[in-house]
């Protein structure tokens, strides 16, 4: 739309140019002039419209401004076209019908021109009168066949290109008489039939031809207003029937639209107050079941609801706050839970680990390891220089010189060790398994578990 604007803008001002001398001088009109038609949009602001329904009509109201000016555009187009076609200029006449066209395809006159300028432009002038009557012939047989809106499209293309030929015009006449007594007829019948619409709609029509019937407007005004009632009393119906329901939204929004058709209905005005209060206490009560079942994002929604459709502002503001604050520490006490599973869960891995490990054997009541004499370590290992027992071993030595077991607390540390390098072993860090076992081996020889973990160890390191 914008796009073919703007053409027939640039359109307009060129053939004002070229065409000014072809035209007769038309008299100032100081309140048809383009300025003057289109809205001061800059004083004019959205965000000053509280409904949705006036942002609709507001915007409706400048789309049909924007169309009123650009029919006031091709019409002075079309006026040059027609002044073209009548100095014999058919070639041009066509075309700037054609640009017409393109913008609007419905624009009657300009495709009628259109043609009529191609065939003179083929045939020359003397064809004129030929095509007229040969459309005059045409529209005469379509009137005697009863086809009269088509006979009143051809005579309206013989007024397009002699818009004083008085035959046609007559004819014309006769035809728009008869047109408009048929809508009549149809909107009688209609009405007798109780179907209000349908007979607004003919006697409308007919009325686009008899303006100045005072009969047909007064007739026209009745059946408005017995429309509106009749409108009303469906939609009362209508409306009463969703609340007899419990659909109170849609009992609202049916009596609203019978305030528009019916403005200042009291009736709808009431139940309208009514239902507000009813469908914010609705929404009041969902929100505090929400609430209640930790639906905290739900009773958020309820409670904007009910504050829209009336309830107290700052109370279901309050409300609102509540529960945003109760969503935050519910997701708060989610984590750390999750969390603690998270370490619990960890806790039991390490407890199987152990439990699937293989078991500590009791230790015999005398260790040797077989290593030259020398002192004792913690633990009661053997280093080079400590006493050998008769069979040449070195026997873990006791209070008073008697043999004795590995201590409690060497044997808790190589069991610590044992853990240590398990763990390492676990994460693939066989080296750090493997020296970790190796100073659980010598704090208690006795550790079995060592032994089975060193063999797996090297063999995962390639030690033989």
């Amino acid at each position: 739309m914008r796009k073919h604007l703007v053409s027939v803008l640039i359109l307009s001002v060129a053939l004002g140019a070229v065409a000014a001398p072809l035209r007769q001088p038309n008299p100032i009109r100081r309140h048809g002039k383009e300025e003057g038609m289109m809205l001061d949009l800059n004083k004019i602001s959205l965000g000053t419209l509280n409904d949705v329904e006036e942002k609709k009509q507001y915007l409706s109201t400048v789309q049909l401004e924007k169309q009123r000016i650009q029919n006031y555009m091709l019409r002075q187009v079309y006026e040059n076209a027609y002044t073209l076609y009548r100095q014999g200029d058919y070639q041009r006449a066509q075309e700037m019908a054609q640009t017409i066209l393109s913008i609007d395809p419905n624009f009657t006159q300009a495709s009628t021109l259109a043609k009529q300028a191609g065939h003179m432009g083929a045939y020359g002038t003397t064809s004129e009168a030929e095509v007229v009557e040969a459309k005059f012939q045409e529209a005469q047989r379509m009137y005697g066949s009863g086809r009269l809106v088509e006979a009143n499209g051809k005579l309206d293309e013989i007024l397009t290109i002699q818009p004083y030929n008085s035959k046609a015009q007559a004819w014309k006449r006769r035809i728009d008489k008869e047109i408009a007594q048929e809508y009549g007829r149809r909107g009688n019948e209609a009405y007798d039939k109780g179907d209000y619409q349908e007979a607004l709609d003919n006697w409308y029509n007919a009325l686009m031809i008899r303006k100045d019937d005072p009969a047909l407007v007064n007739r026209i005004a009745q059946t408005e207003n017995q429309l509106r009632k009749q409108q009303v009393q469906e939609g009362m119906e209508q409306a009463m029937a969703f609340y007899n329901k419990g659909q109170y939204l849609e009992s609202y929004f049916m009596f609203e639209r019978i305030s528009k058709i019916q403005p200042g209905d009291t009736r709808a005005q009431k139940y309208m107050g009514q239902l507000k209060d009813e469908i914010a206490q609705s929404y009041y009560t969902a929100g505090n079941k929400s609430y209640g079942a930790q639906k905290f994002d739900s009773a958020i929604n309820y409670w904007t609801n009910a504050k829209k459709w009336g309830a107290d502002p700052n109370h279901m503001d309050r409300l609102i706050k509540q529960a945003r604050n109760a969503k935050e520490d519910a997701l708060k006490r989610k984590q750390e839970a999750a969390k603690k599973a998270v370490e619990i869960a960890k806790q039991k891995e390490e407890e199987k680990q152990q439990q699937e490990a293989p078991k500590i054997d009791d230790p015999v009541e005398t260790v040797t390891v077989e290593n030259p004499g020398g002192t004792l370590l913690p633990g009661g290992l053997a280093q080079p220089g400590e006493s050998l027992g008769p069979d040449g071993n070195s026997t873990l030595q006791g209070i008073g010189g008697a043999s004795t077991r590995v201590s409690d607390e060497a044997r808790a540390a190589s069991h610590q060790k044992y853990l240590e390098g398990l763990a390492a072993y676990n994460q693939d860090d066989y080296e750090r398994a493997r020296a970790a076992w190796v100073v659980a081996k010598q704090l208690d020889p006795g550790n079995t578990d060592v032994d089975a973990g060193m063999r797996r160890v090297e063999e995962m390191i390639g030690i033989r």
